[in-house]
């Protein structure tokens, strides 16, 4: 009996899911530049559900993102530094980090900055997108591009 009731709601989820009126898009991208110095990444995981309700078009996403920035070399270069500023811009949005240094607490080789959000857009796949680093005043621009076309 009870094998038999399961069946029937997995027919009847099954009936109600190959009805409904949505689309499911998802969207992962890795987005990756580096220069001299630097190398970032960029990761999107994002889904974007379209919903046809009465003649009228529902949308809602979830994105999760995370801009990851590392130095190349030896962070011991870097004792000297006061000030770092990492920033990124994207056509859907941007972020920023900002941290001030003494001999207490030295540069890192590795910075992460991680943003989630729903309602929100998201990035394209074939965009660019700008990461500054700001290293005492002195602004090095990295441009990010997808690695998955």
């Amino acid at each position: 009996m009870r094998k038999t009731i399961s069946v029937l709601i997995i027919i009847m989820l099954l009936i109600i899911t190959g009805c409904s009126n949505k689309q499911v898009i998802k969207h992962n991208y890795i987005y990756r530049g580096e220069n001299e110095f630097w190398t970032a990444e960029y990761r999107v995981d994002a889904v974007g559900i379209f919903k046809e309700d009465n003649d009228k078009t529902d949308y809602k996403s979830e994105s999760n993102t995370t801009l990851t920035v590392t130095y190349k070399k030896n962070p011991s270069e870097l004792l000297s530094v006061k000030h770092l500023e990492i920033s990124y811009e994207s056509s859907a949005g941007g972020g920023k980090l900002t941290n001030n240094f003494d001999s207490t607490h030295p540069i890192e080789k590795t910075y992460t900055l991680k943003s989630s959000g729903s309602g929100i857009a998201i990035e394209q796949k074939d965009e660019r997108i700008k990461v500054n680093i700001n290293i005492d005043g002195k602004i090095q621009t990295i441009e990010l591009k997808n690695v998955q076309q």
